[in-house]
């Protein structure tokens, strides 16, 4: 059997003191302190099938560690924004890969042009990064490559 503290006891004005949330002993005694640290770091990944996970999450004792938890990709507040700074990146990155390739197709000729196009549509609607390239059959004799004789045993 559990004990009652009433709001008007010494106890639990003496509790109340201590306390900066609203407890079983009444109203908190002391303000409430906003302190960052510890922070909980949060980082997600995206899977070669395209879901998300979130890594175990990881906890920053000063600013120095979370800048150094910043620099490896995790994020604070909460699993959401670790998932929507995955996402963030993603579509950076898609988008640069993007940018790319239609920077090098600037550079092809028209029918490397139209066998590119060619694998984007057969590809679908998602984003394809590079496209497979095509082996160029070489005109002329393949180069002979001479190997050297092993010498003679005595």
């Amino acid at each position: 059997m559990g004990v009652v503290w009433t709001p008007e006891s010494e106890h639990a004005k003496e509790m109340r003191r201590w306390e900066a949330h609203h407890t079983q002993y009444g109203p908190p005694g002391r303000p409430h302190e906003y302190r960052p640290y510890p922070a909980a770091m949060y980082k997600a990944e995206r899977l070669a099938d395209g879901t998300r996970r979130i890594l175990p999450m990881q906890t920053a004792k000063d600013e120095q560690e979370q800048r150094n938890f910043e620099s490896r990709g995790y994020v604070a507040g909460g699993p959401q924004a670790a998932l929507d700074e995955c996402d963030r990146i993603h579509i950076r990155e898609a988008g640069k890969l993007a940018a790319e390739r239609e920077f090098s197709k600037r550079r092809m000729s028209a029918k490397a042009r139209a066998e590119a196009d060619a694998a984007e549509a057969a590809h679908g609607a998602r984003h394809l990064p590079d496209v497979p390239e095509t082996p160029i059959k070489r005109r002329g004799r393949k180069l002979k490559i001479e190997t050297p004789e092993p010498a003679p045993v005595a």
